[in-house]
């Protein structure tokens, strides 16, 4: 049953993380596109990008780190963001443009605080939920 939780939050982790994430940048560039549609353009673009450079299968191998020490995970999940992020960056740089460049450091620290933020959450929701199963158990 432990395992289903960790998998539900998990996956709960991740679907705040996309929207907050494509949230963000679209917030970032929304002087020169508007902010709905700087949003909505953010909210797919991004998520599918971390797809594509495998940001999800490293966080879900992160969860290892959950189970052995669990105060370290939300660290991990945001140094995971981290390195992914300067990976895609380096990738897109020749192509990107003078604004999109200068976005770079904004949304990699906000997005490394987004992060800390949803994995932090996280793992207190599980501590909280199991401190009451163990609780229950108890009586």
């Amino acid at each position: 049953m432990q395992a289903v939780k960790q998998v539900v939050m998990w996956l709960t982790e991740i679907a705040s993380e996309a929207i907050l994430l494509g949230c963000f940048p679209g917030a970032l560039v929304s002087s020169q596109n508007g902010v709905l549609n700087g949003v909505i353009g953010s909210v797919l673009a991004v998520p599918v990008l971390l797809f594509l450079h495998f940001y999800y299968l490293t966080r879900a191998l992160a969860v290892a780190v959950r189970i052995i020490r669990p105060p370290l995970y939300p660290l991990t999940a945001a140094t995971l963001f981290v390195i992914h992020m300067h990976v895609v960056f380096v990738r897109l740089k020749s192509n990107m443009t003078s604004m999109g460049k200068a976005k770079e450091l904004p949304f990699v620290a906000g997005g490394a605080c987004i992060v800390f933020a949803c994995a932090f959450g996280g793992n207190r929701l599980l501590r909280k939920r199991a401190e009451a199963s163990s609780e229950q158990s108890d009586l």
